[in-house]
């Protein structure tokens, strides 16, 4: 499950699983942008699951960032979720059923004529603590596996400065590509294979160490 070519790079592909790591509402409006555009370009139904921020807010982001918004969302090519319509559903996470609304929007996209599903979610909803999200590592684990067998690419994002050190643990655990500040994606050295990460214990004293690692990556990385 691992990255056959652990070459940094700045195009997503089908079957990518990556976590984009921002500091700065700036950093995560300027991934999940390119991500949208690039994703148009390629055909596929790109969906956004906004978290914390309005969807009109998000309209008028990618607006001013040139894409036409209303005419994508009419043709279904864009679609805006809040985090009750995808995550927490009735209030609560559970990773079989976000999986399983993930695998029915992908069949969906395939049948409208898209080449695939690009989806994006700003992970801010495990700020509600509501119940099932201790279950983060058992669902992000078992992403990889949809992932890599289905035509789909998916982005988390994770706020640095507010998310607990705990679920960034075991964000680094559980994505096989990371995105920091920039376009690159890096191959993730802290990944871990789905059989061990479903049940792994987060270790938040450690997550600065490897902030700090892929930071340094990073800076070194040409594409």
């Amino acid at each position: 499950m691992t990255p056959v070519n652990r070459t940094p790079r700045v195009v997503y592909q089908q079957g990518d699983h990556v976590c984009t790591l921002y500091n700065s509402e700036e950093e995560r409006l300027s991934a999940a942008t390119q991500y949208i555009r690039d994703g148009l370009a390629w055909h596929e139904r790109c969906v956004y699951v906004c978290g914390d921020q309005h969807a009109d807010d998000f309209r008028a982001t990618l607006k001013s960032a040139g894409i036409d918004v209303a005419a994508e969302e009419a043709r279904g090519a864009v679609v805006l979720l809040a985090k009750g319509d995808a995550h927490l559903k009735s209030g609560t996470f559970d990773p079989a059923r976000t999986i399983a609304a993930l695998d029915a929007a992908v069949q969906d996209a395939l049948n409208s004529g898209f080449t695939g599903l690009r989806a994006a979610a700003d992970m801010t909803w495990l700020l509600d603590h509501a119940p099932g999200s201790e279950r983060l590592a058992e669902y992000e684990a078992r992403l990889n596996h949809f992932c890599s067998n289905n035509r789909v690419i998916v982005l988390c994002q994770y706020n640095r400065r507010a998310l607990p050190a705990a679920a960034l643990d075991h964000c680094l655990a559980t994505h096989p590509w990371v995105r920091m500040e920039g376009p690159i994606l890096l191959a993730n050295p802290f990944y871990e294979l789905p059989g061990a990460a479903m049940s792994r214990t987060a270790d938040p004293a450690d997550v600065e160490r490897k902030l700090g690692h892929l930071e340094s990556a990073r800076r070194r990385a040409v594409v």
